[in-house]
């Protein structure tokens, strides 16, 4: 059974970079994301006069704006460390390796509606750094649990302040189960006996691909089995609160650009506001679905609507341009040496 287990783990990876881009490139997905995008920028922007819009832009300070893009820039670079953090110490990639890969992730989340993104990052350390494909996006699901956990903090301490929109309910408590569960997973599922039990289910499907959804569960396993190391999960705790803290800043510093006398919790809220909000698959960039979302989380703190549309267009220019642009250099550079 361990034999054929971990032949099924070998045979999944090509198959993993081959066939797992699909249903992100479906161009009417693209087309309905762009429509609902343009729909609630319509929607958060009625009534509103362009030129209040800018008006708040030009009393924007540019050093404060400046500091806001520099930590998104760190909030970046702290990601990638927590990326390699979640790596075996010896089977750890270089940052360039993963910095790249990570900046062309971005690129593909945010321009496309599935999470592509998470898939090519995988493909690009897999093939550069010689590991497989898959144990990589066990390192990603391990990101993604820290995420989870984080949001749900950041959420609770923010709902302590400040009442959260009712709509959040429901996505805050199956990210709480998700992420608990996954949690227990990881760090208390018994070891040998875990990927037996994945087997002997995936054995019952009806279906060929039972063999390689065999092999993409056990890798992500191990992936996940990694946290089980209390100096890893110590180490990525300590950059996540590093990566969510930045991130909150940049909300705050573009408090003090805009002249917003507001707290930093308020800045906590917005961001958790933004993450679950941009979560399901929406417009290319979240363009329009970003910046409703702003507008009504900063109108709960009693700015107005034309102020809050100034700030969610320099806070959406500040946060998509660096995963966008970068990504598209790599990938033109990468493109070059090949030819």
């Amino acid at each position: 059974m361990k034999d054929r287990a971990r032949n099924c783990t070998q045979d999944a990876t090509p198959r993993q970079g081959r066939s797992s881009l699909k249903p992100g490139w479906s161009p009417w997905r693209v087309f309905l994301g762009l429509a609902l995008g343009l729909i609630l920028l319509a929607v958060a922007a009625r009534g509103i006069e362009p030129g209040q819009v800018w008006a708040g832009l030009a009393r924007a300070n540019p050093t404060w704006i400046a500091l806001a893009f520099l930590s998104v820039l760190l909030t970046t670079a702290a990601k990638i460390g927590r990326w390699q953090g979640l790596f075996p110490r010896t089977r750890q990639p270089n940052l360039l390796p993963l910095g790249k890969a990570l900046l062309v992730g971005q690129l593909f989340n945010a321009l496309l509606p599935a999470r592509v993104g998470d898939v090519v990052r995988a493909y690009m350390v897999g093939t550069e750094a010689g590991i497989s494909r898959v144990m990589v996006l066990g390192t990603v699901a391990a990101e993604k649990a820290f995420d989870v956990l984080f949001l749900l903090l950041c959420g609770g301490l923010a709902a302590i302040v400040v009442p959260l929109p009712p709509w959040l309910g429901l996505p805050l408590t199956v990210g709480t189960v998700g992420g608990i569960l996954l949690f227990l997973l990881a760090l208390f599922g018994p070891e040998q006996s875990l990927p037996e039990w994945v087997e002997r289910g995936i054995q019952r499907l009806p279906w060929e691909s039972g063999a390689w959804l065999l092999g993409v569960s056990q890798r992500i396993l191990v992936g996940l089995a990694a946290l089980r190391e209390s100096r890893m999960a110590l180490l990525a705790c300590v950059w996540s609160a590093s990566i969510w803290t930045l991130a909150a800043g940049t909300n705050y510093l573009l408090f003090l650009a805009f002249k917003l006398h507001l707290p930093y919790v308020a800045a906590l809220s917005l961001l958790v506001l933004l993450h679950v909000g941009v979560a399901p698959p929406s417009s290319p960039g979240r363009l329009g679905v970003f910046h409703a979302l702003t507008v009504l989380g900063l109108e709960a703190f009693g700015v107005d609507r034309s102020s809050g549309l100034a700030y969610a267009t320099v806070l959406h220019a500040i946060v998509y341009l660096p995963q966008i642009v970068p990504g598209i250099a790599i990938l033109g550079l990468n493109r070059r040496r090949a030819q």
